[in-house]
């Protein structure tokens, strides 16, 4: 490891080889147990989880599953695909079993708790990612092996074991203690969100190694899960694009739409208005709330095409920059700062441009811009930092101000327009930023090489260290 990487040696020799694999396990619990209590410490009062996924999950769990686009709040429906209800109907049950239907806190508590599961597994793949654009995978068993018995004789080889244990729990930190990621769960309920990560960081991974069809599969999962993630395929299909993979586009983006049609098909079949409404058509008739520019446009002539078409004015954006983006630092091939850095800004279209935008919005591309600082070869502390540092401190801002929407009018406009400059500011920075970094290989059409992965041959599947399918 180059010098100017490494941790202090308190800290890198702290754990031996026996703690370090019981620490794993029992960081993870200790995650799970935080979440938990998060929620029964901090009064969030009803969060979408109590208004929308609990309710239909228990529709599920009594016996009605295709039909959990019944529920209403009033014009709200569950907008959300219907992934995340299979785990969420497991805990349903689980909690109805033990008589603690009734009190809120407690069910959200455990639900938050166990869904935490996917907030480690979106952790790992972020840092799968990080190290193959590093060019640091995964040591092989027996590279751990001769490492660990390197180790107990005190060799320096044991020393770098521990060395990237350490690197990798303070890694892990900058995603499972993000702000974002506390107000989405704790603050608003939103636990679908990590599971939507999940899947498109494995999608990305999949897809770097050739497994086009399987990184459909996910990708189109991870559409179902939280439907505005479907904006996340268009940086993917733009670079397979660019690269003149026209018939990997094709089989990514047949495969996606092949799952979300497989997966949402019964559904349809069971109860077509309420799955049209509840996944198309409503958010056209909702209005302008707030949190977003669009606020500041109400009565104007803006005001119903913002209504009616934000989809579009999001989508839009998102292909524009990551063309944008391509064009702007013209690499081929899978690099991390090639393919995370329009990934953060087709995400970060959404809270830009959307007529209603609320704080959790900001975790997507946060994990995205996160993914893009760290996998940058070089020093941790540099300039890309601050993207992410950008949209947590903007995360908590709004957290703060915008519990409820609306807000009053002046302030409302006031809040809204910062927050859509904040986002566009840190597009900037993307854009800025993604300037050629240490290792880079200068836009060569080798550069997949950069991010630690090997080419495929022939149309074979890419490989990259550290990266097989668990």
């Amino acid at each position: 490891m180059a010098p100017h990487l490494r941790l202090p040696r308190p800290l890198s020799l702290a754990l031996h080889a026996p703690l370090r694999r019981a620490a794993i396990p029992l960081l993870a619990v200790a995650f799970m147990a935080a979440s938990a209590v998060a929620v029964l410490l901090f009064d969030t009062s009803k969060t979408d989880l109590d208004v929308f996924f609990w309710p239909s999950a228990e529709i599920a769990v009594h016996g009605h599953p295709l039909l959990v686009y019944t529920l209403r709040a009033g014009q709200y429906p569950n907008a959300n695909g219907p992934v995340s209800l299979l785990p969420l109907s497991l805990v349903v049950a689980v909690v109805n079993a033990l008589g603690w239907l009734h009190g809120m806190r407690l069910r959200d508590a455990v639900t938050v708790g166990v869904f935490a599961v996917f907030s480690l597994l979106m952790a790992r793949e972020a840092l799968l990612a990080i190290e193959a654009a590093r060019g640091e995978g995964r040591p092989s068993a027996g590279q751990a092996g001769r490492g660990e018995g390197r180790e107990a004789r005190g060799d320096a080889g044991g020393g770098a074991t521990r060395e990237r244990f350490t690197r990798r729990l303070l890694m892990s930190a900058a995603f499972l203690l993000a702000p974002p990621l506390w107000v989405a769960l704790v603050g608003f309920g939103h636990i679908e969100e990590p599971l939507e990560l999940w899947l498109i960081l494995l999608g990305v991974r999949l897809l770097g190694r050739g497994r086009t069809v399987w990184a459909g599969i996910c990708l189109g999962l991870a559409v179902v899960t939280k439907s505005v993630s479907a904006v996340c395929l268009i940086p993917l299909l733009a670079a397979l694009l660019f690269d003149r993979r026209v018939r990997s586009a094709a089989a990514l983006a047949g495969s996606a739409a092949l799952t979300v049609a497989a997966v949402i098909a019964p559904f349809v079949l069971a109860n077509r208005s309420g799955v049209v409404y509840s996944l198309v058509t409503y958010r056209g008739q909702l209005p302008v709330v707030g949190g977003s520019l669009w606020v500041a446009f109400l009565g104007s002539a803006w005001d119903g095409f913002v209504q009616h078409s934000d989809a579009l004015l999001f989508a839009g954006a998102a292909l524009l920059l990551s063309v944008a983006a391509l064009v702007w630092r013209p690499h081929r091939g899978w690099a991390a700062q090639r393919v995370y850095g329009p990934l953060a800004v087709a995400a970060a279209c959404v809270p830009m441009l959307a007529k209603t935008s609320w704080p959790y919005y900001l975790l997507d591309p946060y994990v995205f811009a996160a993914v893009w600082w760290l996998g940058r070869p070089g020093r941790v502390l540099h300039w890309r930092l601050a993207v992410p540092l950008l949209l947590a401190a903007g995360d908590i801002v709004l957290a703060a101000i915008e519990p409820t929407l609306p807000l009053p009018a002046a302030t409302g406009a006031v809040v809204g327009i910062a927050a859509s400059a904040g986002m566009a500011v840190a597009i900037a920075l993307l854009f800025g930023l993604s300037g050629t970094a240490p290792g880079d290989t200068g836009g060569r059409a080798d550069h997949l090489t950069s991010s630690g992965a090997t080419p495929p041959a022939r149309g074979g599947p890419a490989t990259t260290p550290g990266s097989a399918v668990p």
